[in-house]
């Protein structure tokens, strides 16, 4: 029983490592930028909804809708403020990288000021949860579970039906030939931050519900999607799903014979073994976002 219990977690990590991981993918295929300043949007949609809740004291369901706005724009801001820019002097991807560390790095330092190093919560008392035998869900597994299973399938959907979509893996696919058939790359590249960011939002607005907020909180869950992207395979969104929920059952079938804090040596482990020994990851034979 303790096996299945790790494994439902595992599940629910896994989702939330695969919401950021995959809007993370995303904003790298479509832009080539290594968006470590993603970091930084996750934890500002974590304070968003504790500004909501704590100090606005709005509704449950209005925070969660502002927290997941806040995301998106945040993430369109960093393009617009730290990346168009760049890229109007034709700054190469390292540029880019370099100032995305220095943007998550700079937001880390605002976040600690304003809001303290301590950890906010939201809420008091223990997680409401639902008993199954001798299995217990949280509401954070429920929603989790529902949101993985909507917000996948309605991206996929996005990006294979709709003319954005299909703008957006052109985009990804040939930068230079959907320039020549009339894409307009800015509005594009907004497009693409709003969608990475909001995906990324609705991770945070569970971590932070179940764990609170502390500036540094989007380093860790950042660092588990860039190693999922590359377990999964570079360029390949569901790759990048799949990747993120092998990470989060990874962290919790440790926790079988090892304590906590050998999780990160577990996904340290996975990386390295990737890297040498399939650094075109698990599904690398399909890294084409035509296939996402």
């Amino acid at each position: 029983m303790l096996l299945l219990q790790l494994t439902i977690d595992g599940l629910a990590s896994g989702a939330l490592y695969a919401l950021t991981a995959v809007g993370f993918a995303i904003i790298y295929n479509g832009t080539r930028t290594l968006h470590m300043a993603h970091g930084a949007v996750f934890t500002f949609g974590g304070y968003a909804l504790y500004i909501c809740v704590q100090k606005l004291h709005a509704p449950l369901a209005v925070s969660v809708v502002v927290a997941l706005l806040a995301a998106a724009l945040f993430g369109v801001l960093i393009d617009l403020v730290v990346y168009r820019p760049l890229r109007a002097k034709r700054s190469s991807e390292a540029a880019l990288f370099v100032a995305s560390i220095g943007t998550l790095t700079f937001c880390q330092g605002v976040f600690a000021l304003i809001f303290t190093t301590d950890t906010l919560y939201l809420r008091q008392g223990p997680l409401q949860t639902y008993d199954i035998g001798e299995i217990t869900l949280t509401v954070v597994h429920v929603i989790a579970a529902i949101i993985a299973l909507v917000v996948f399938p309605a991206l996929q959907l996005f990006l294979t039906r709709t003319r954005y979509g299909r703008a957006i893996r052109a985009l990804a696919d040939n930068p230079r030939l959907a320039v020549v058939r009339g894409v307009d790359v800015n509005k594009l590249t907004m497009l693409i931050f709003a969608i990475g960011s909001l995906l990324a939002g609705f991770a945070v607005v569970l971590i932070a519900w179940d764990l609170g907020v502390r500036p540094e909180m989007g380093f860790p869950v950042l660092f588990v999607s860039l190693v999922a992207v590359i377990v999964g395979g570079v360029g390949y969104l569901p790759g990048t799903a799949a990747g993120g929920f092998l990470l989060g059952l990874a962290q919790n079938w440790s926790l079988w014979q090892l304590s906590g804090r050998w999780q990160d040596v577990v996904v340290f482990g996975a990386l390295l073994v990737f890297l040498v020994f399939r650094p075109q990851g698990l599904f690398g034979h399909m890294l084409s976002t035509r296939r996402v």
